[in-house]
């Protein structure tokens, strides 16, 4: 088969590659550009059913705002000290993006609220936040379209002179990565093509034994572009700008490798006098099945990635498998067109090789000393690994961009007036079956406000019992009980007269008792007398009256420690609510006396009225006036020695109380309460909308910590955070209640989860492709898993160099893709070349094991290193990006290579084989005798 192609390649060349140009041609022309595609197709990032994208979607519903977990940032700073034109902008930017309701699901405005505004104003005055929830989940076309409208919306706003706006936040810190991939695409690609340029000039001295590779690599790209286009358009493929960058890359890296296998054995039929096509032919032969297998290899283990689970690496499988597998085709059929056109000019006539005989001498020594080249070649590797123990992954997406893209400025612009992380809370909500708006719902919200300050590193929770993210003073019973003590202190001078009046009513009750007296003893002054003993006993009564008022009024003072000391289970054992208890007991008894007096009064004022109204009866009337006169007097004796003992103790508790809240002010200890006056007050009023949904079933709180939310930290905090709700009030309000949390940090612990099990499924699945393809292509497992085995080792100690590079030497974390892109990669890749070597020395076997390791190192020593460091320098043209992300992809890719080509290949497959003679090729039987 590859013999026929090939002849039919020799017989048609320019059929072959006007075929490629017209493909090349009408696929850019019928589908729109791959980048224009992506800007329409991105989905999302995070799957949809990740708990904290579930979350997310769960508090849209509960408050009435967005459902997705796309969170942007308006941060505005001034010069000096923001004034009335900043807040008027502020205002009239507000209007604006609430007008935009496709992409600006809710605006969080805290700073017009007044309990709320300190949470969002930095200190100095000179910068303010507010939070926007967009449409669309995080790294999907419409969310990035949602944050181009907002910057849009800044943009047409002219902000008064002095004042900044920036558009921050998770969202805007995505769309600002991915873009930065896209805007240095043209750069990547080009320091790539410059340097496999040099390259393959330097190696073949020849104008147009680097311009033919070249050429069909470029025009394999220009025909996988429109192909993943088309698929990714029609939503067959999954893409984003990640996959773009990294397919091209891999297309560049490969289809060269390629190229220089089939023009490598080319130059060696030429170099023993065949002809031209023959020679073609004869490559082909050798080399297609290795292309093939090649590619097949690659492909699979990069179509891996489709079955993972976030959306950057599963996003780059089916495009690279698609760019692998055009390069494959186009080096079966477009590059022997090429090749062949080349060699008939006399073109690609092959150089003298210089490199030969090295290699040779280099198979020699493998050959002769096999079990000390192993040892000392994996020695060296092993102590590549060593940095792996110490490796951390960055989940960062702030610090794998630019520094100067505008979310990032927006960080910078914040952490310059805010403590960290002001712009990346969690965001905590908790569902109850009953509503919270009142007291005790409060002292619930604040349960759980205190618990999760007691998570490491959470520095202030805004909540409900906690606008401003610090406990008001005025949401304390000790402040409650300041407030009781300065209505005592003011009433305390009325309560001073009030004893005085009771002094005057006991002189009152002896005269009447004088009146009384003298009735009896002449009755003919009777009328006189009533009359003077009925302006006393009105007099009485007023006075009685008053005193009973006033007992009252100073009574309901106390009604909130009342309902403090009812709810308080053990009051008598209670520091603060004993005392308050014993204070009561006597105030309470004061009220019953007054009350008493209060009637005995009125008594006595209808005895009067009645003697008045019938004098007939005025011997039994005075009886009835003098024993109620006598007992009125015995009671305000009694009313007026209470009074005189509770005078003091009043004076007393008045100074306890002021003392009590001076004493816990600030501290957030004086007993969580705020009274329904307090909710019903107009400002907190204003906030019942942003804490509470419309039912008040349910209630959210920001959590902000300190540290790094985007790493380690930050998810170990989330499932503290979760479970420090749960813990906070269980067998209260709050019992049975549901717990949602969204933010970084959470996004974070979800996404360390994905990783993982992303990295396993791929490393299980990978290998086990790779093994079949390697093991069917050799007919050998010995030889597929020594080649499979070498290369994950190759792979561990590239990712130990770059972890050494870029952690240790650098300070920069590796990223959290890099494991997984370059675990593809290098096993994929490393796989081909150890299965290039491995080929060649089965084909050379006949010869014997010796012999044949030395001839298959003349071979593909120079095949394989030029393969190698080409591809490797594709990789390290990565690093001219200044994402992050991307540089650290590319170098650990690339040193991986250099590795494999210079170390593995080159040394530990053959000593392996060596050592293990024919069993290299169990259950095969031997090719020598």
């Amino acid at each position: 088969m590859p013999t026929s192609l090939s002849r039919l390649i020799t017989r048609r060349p320019l059929l072959v590659v006007a075929a490629w140009l017209l493909a090349a041609t009408l696929g850019n022309l019928a589908v729109p550009q791959l980048e224009e595609v992506v800007h329409d197709q991105s989905r999302s990032f995070f799957p949809i059913d990740a708990p904290a994208s579930v979350a997310a979607e769960r508090m849209g519903e509960v408050f009435g705002d967005a459902d997705t977990n796309n969170v942007a940032y308006v941060v505005l700073e001034g010069d000096r000290p923001l004034g009335p034109a900043d807040e008027a902008y502020y205002g009239a930017l507000l209007d604006a993006l609430r007008s935009d309701t496709a992409h600006v699901r809710s605006v969080l405005d805290l700073w017009s609220q007044p309990m709320a505004a300190t949470v969002v104003e930095s200190d100095d005055g000179r910068a303010v936040s507010v939070m926007l929830r967009l449409a669309g989940q995080l790294g999907s076309a419409e969310a990035n379209d949602s944050v181009a409208a907002v910057r849009a919306a800044v943009a047409r706003s002219p902000a008064p002179s002095g004042l900044h706006a920036y558009v921050t936040g998770p969202g805007a810190t995505l769309v600002d990565e991915f873009r930065s991939i896209d805007s240095q695409m043209v750069l990547i690609t080009g320091v790539t093509v410059g340097l496999i340029a040099l390259l393959l000039l330097m190696v073949y001295r020849s104008v147009w034994a680097a311009a033919i590779p070249l050429a069909a690599v470029g025009l394999s790209l220009a025909v996988a572009r429109p192909v993943v286009a088309a698929l990714g358009g029609a939503g067959a493929v999954e893409i984003s700008l990640f996959s773009v960058a990294l397919m091209s890359a891999m297309v560049l890296g490969a289809g060269t490798d390629y190229s220089i296998f089939l023009l490598a054995r080319y130059h060696e039929h030429r170099r023993v006098g065949v002809r031209s096509d023959d020679a073609l032919v004869g490559a082909y032969r050798s080399v297609a099945p290795v292309i093939l297998a090649s590619a097949l290899t690659t492909g699979a283990a990069l179509a891996c990635l489709v079955f993972t689970d976030v959306g950057m690496l599963r996003s780059a499988g089916i495009p690279c498998a698609i760019g692998i597998l055009t390069t494959m085709v186009a080096s079966l059929t477009l590059m022997p067109a090429l090749v062949t056109l080349g060699g008939r000019r006399g073109l690609l006539e092959p150089r003298r090789s210089a490199t030969r005989r090295r290699w040779r001498r280099v198979g020699t020594v493998v050959t002769r000393w096999p079990g000390p080249v192993v040892v000392v070649a994996a020695a060296a590797l092993l102590v590549c690994l060593l940095p792996l123990l110490g490796m951390r992954l960055s989940f960062s997406e702030i610090d794998a961009q630019p520094a100067g893209t505008e979310s990032n400025l927006g960080y910078q612009a914040m952490d310059r007036h805010f403590d960290p992380n002001a712009l990346l809370p969690e965001i905590v909500a908790v569902e109850a079956d009953r509503d919270l708006r009142n007291p005790s719902g409060l002292i619930a919200i604040e349960k759980v406000s205190r618990q999760l300050m007691k998570v490491a590193g959470v520095r202030s929770v805004q909540s409900a019992s906690r606008p401003a993210g610090r406990l008001p003073d005025e949401a304390s019973i000790t402040y409650q009980a300041g407030l009781i003590g300065e209505r005592f202190d003011r009433t305390a001078d009325s309560l001073s007269a009030q004893l005085d009046s009771a002094d005057n009513s006991q002189q009152t009750l002896t005269r009447l008792s004088s009146a009384i007296d003298q009735l009896e003893r002449g009755m003919s002054g009777g009328v006189a007398g009533m009359d003077q003993v009925g302006d006393g006993a009105a007099d009485l009564r007023s006075g009685m009256q008053t005193l009973s008022d006033n007992a009252v009024t100073v009574a309901a003072y106390l009604d909130p420690l009342r309902e403090f000391v009812g709810r308080t289970p053990h009051c008598p054992m209670n520091p603060i609510c004993a005392p308050v208890q014993n204070m009561l007991d006597p105030v309470d008894g004061m009220l019953r006396g007054a009350g008493q007096a209060d009637g005995a009064t009125a008594k006595f004022t209808d005895g009067t009225e009645q003697a008045s109204a019938g004098l007939a009866d005025a011997t039994d009337a005075l009886a009835a006036m003098r024993s109620t006169v006598t007992e009125l007097r015995q009671l305000v004796g009694t009313l007026t020695a209470t009074v005189d003992t509770m005078a003091p103790q009043i004076r007393e508790l008045t100074e306890y109380l002021t003392m009590m809240r001076t004493d816990f002010a600030g501290t957030g200890e004086g007993g969580f309460y705020l009274p329904q006056q307090t909710l019903d007050d107009p400002r907190y009023q204003m906030l019942l909308p942003l804490l509470f949904s419309a039912d008040g079933h349910a209630t959210r709180m920001l959590v902000y910590a300190t540290g790094d939310v985007w790493g380690a930290d930050g998810a170990d905090r989330a499932a503290q955070i979760e479970q420090a709700v749960r813990d906070a009030d269980k067998d209260g309000v709050l019992a049975g209640a549901t717990v949602l949390v969204n933010g970084v940090g959470s996004a974070t612990e979800d996404l360390q989860g994905f990783v993982a099990s992303d990295f396993t499924f791929l490393a299980v699945v990978t290998l086990a492709l790779v093994l079949l393809i390697v093991t069917v292509m050799l007919r050998s497992p010995v030889a597929g898993l020594a080649v499979v085995a070498t290369v994950v080792l190759s792979f561990g100690s590239a990712l130990g160099l770059s972890a050494l590079i870029w952690q240790h030497l650098l300070g920069h974390d590796l990223h959290w893709a890099v494991p997984a892109m370059a675990f593809i990669a290098l096993v994929a890749v490393g796989a081909d070349y150890n299965l290039l070597l491995a080929a060649r020395l089965k084909e050379e076997a006949v010869a014997g094991m010796g012999t044949g390791l030395i001839r298959a190192f003349g071979g593909t020593g120079g095949v394989v290193t030029t393969a190698g460091i080409v591809f490797g320098l594709t990789m390290f043209a990565m690093l001219s990006s200044d994402v992050r992300t991307i540089a650290q992809v590319g170098s650990t890719i690339g040193i991986g290579l250099v590795l494999d080509t210079l170390i593995v290949r080159t040394l530990v497959v053959p000593a392996i084989a060596a050592l293990l003679g024919r069993w290299f090729w169990w259950p095969a039987r031997p090719m020598w005798r």
